[in-house]
């Protein structure tokens, strides 16, 4: 399958690569010129635990989304409005919109697939993929477990074929709210769990400054 993944930090190139791995033709979309030429050049993204396999394509031209049966949402949570209404104007309809970013939007307090279904008005199906995941593991081929997330589980199914392979492990659910308000939660929980571990709240010892 001709997939899009659209953005080159961390989480998008060890998505990139999986994807690429599973036997699909990936380009992965970046920002700016100078993030894509240095991984043209270098092949390299050390934030991924990884490093882009030579059959891995790079564009900065949203319009490499043109043809694709499934494009991946990987930019930040402040640009997913803004790429989404982009997105709109060069996808194919029908195409399959993976959003993997976490958060909430700031200034209106939805969702990540809220603001991206906002944007779409019914262009493209929406899938929320998610869960207790690190792009390093990712990129390393450490075994993960995540949650492909849609209104519509014959959708969320497609996904996870797309996705999963002996260590990525896919989950089909049809909660995209709980998915996503976890994903966005789990920063906060481990700090506040780290807060209170370091005062011994959790029935630990204060750890000495180092």
């Amino acid at each position: 399958m001709k997939i899009t993944v659209l953005g080159s930090g961390a989480w998008g190139t060890a998505l990139a690569m999986l994807l690429l791995e599973n036997g699909n033709d990936v380009t992965l979309w970046s920002y700016t010129e100078e993030e894509s030429k240095v991984l043209r050049e270098t092949h390299a993204n050390p934030c991924s635990g990884g490093s882009p396999a030579p059959e891995l394509k790079f564009s900065t031209d949203m319009a490499c989304v043109k043809g694709c049966g499934l494009v991946v949402m990987a930019t930040p949570s402040f640009a997913v409005r803004t790429t989404a209404a982009k997105l709109k104007l060069l996808a194919d309809p029908g195409t399959i919109l993976v959003s993997v970013s976490k958060g909430i939007e700031k200034d209106s307090s939805l969702r990540l697939s809220q603001v991206i279904e906002e944007e779409l008005q019914g262009h493209c199906p929406v899938v929320v993929l998610s869960g207790p995941s690190h792009a390093e593991e990712v990129g390393r081929r450490i075994p993960t477990g995540v949650v492909a997330a849609a209104d519509d589980l014959k959708i969320a199914q497609q996904v996870q074929d797309i996705f999963m392979n002996q260590r990525f492990r896919v989950y089909t659910s049809d909660d995209k709210i709980g998915t996503e308000i976890c994903a966005a939660l789990k920063n906060i929980i481990a700090l506040c769990a780290g807060c209170c571990e370091r005062h011994g709240a959790m029935g630990t010892t204060p750890r000495p400054c180092s």
